[in-house]
């Protein structure tokens, strides 16, 4: 989808939610999306979610909360910080307004903070918001590859090994869930070739020397 596309499934999705100042909404949106210091959480990023969102949709009940969350997820995206689903919510809920009912304003902000992958998924609903959010792990190599080194740009000002060790400890920790993926719809389509990628991205790192000294002292 082309940023014209975009802009018209948002402002169709922000209407039919009850939502008001379409159009105004979406260009403040494009804004954070186009800030200099992106590079993977970008309009790109939400392009591929939106995607994966549609080859699941006969499987998503909740669906116009989803693509909502998928929408403002990142729209708050600094690397490091802790608060960015936090501040993404509050954007939301500020956007929405009362214009949307109450109920679904909650709903949408419970899968914001989903995205930030502290646990388990609630339900089955959430579950395939943070599966659509994980969804690039299971890219061929090409395409994870290129969203990892566009991710290693957003952390500009840390150095390499500061960097790489705290890739290889979030990876490392991913390797211990149960699976990457919560929902059967997921799970069969992108699991096998994300543990794959996870296990060739960390090994090329510690042959790098990456780690080796965290590993050492363990």
């Amino acid at each position: 989808m082309d940023e014209k596309e975009l802009g018209e499934r948002f402002c169709d999705l922000w209407r039919d939610c009850g939502g008001i100042n379409a159009d105004r909404v979406w260009q403040k949106l494009c804004s954070h999306y186009r800030e200099p210091h992106r590079f993977y959480h970008t309009l790109a990023h939400i392009a591929h979610c939106l995607g994966q969102l549609d080859l699941a949709r006969e499987h998503i009940a909740e669906f116009n909360a989803t693509e909502m969350a998928i929408w403002f997820h990142d729209v708050i995206y600094h690397y490091g910080a802790k608060d960015n689903e936090i501040l993404s919510v509050a954007y939301f809920r500020d956007e929405a307004g009362t214009a949307m009912p109450a109920d679904f304003v909650d709903r949408v902000s419970e899968f914001i903070i989903a995205t930030q992958h502290t646990g388990p998924a609630g339900d089955a609903a959430i579950a395939y918001v943070v599966d659509i959010d994980l969804s690039g792990f299971g890219l061929p190599w090409e395409g994870y590859l290129a969203d990892s080194n566009s991710l290693r740009h957003e952390a500009e000002g840390v150095n390499d090994e500061q960097y790489y060790l705290g890739k290889l400890r979030f990876l490392t920790e991913l390797q211990r869930w149960p699976s990457l993926y919560q929902s059967p719809f997921f799970k069969n389509r992108l699991e096998a070739n994300a543990q794959s990628n996870i296990a060739r991205y960390t090994d090329d790192l510690r042959q790098q020397g990456f780690g080796q000294a965290a590993t050492s002292q363990a």
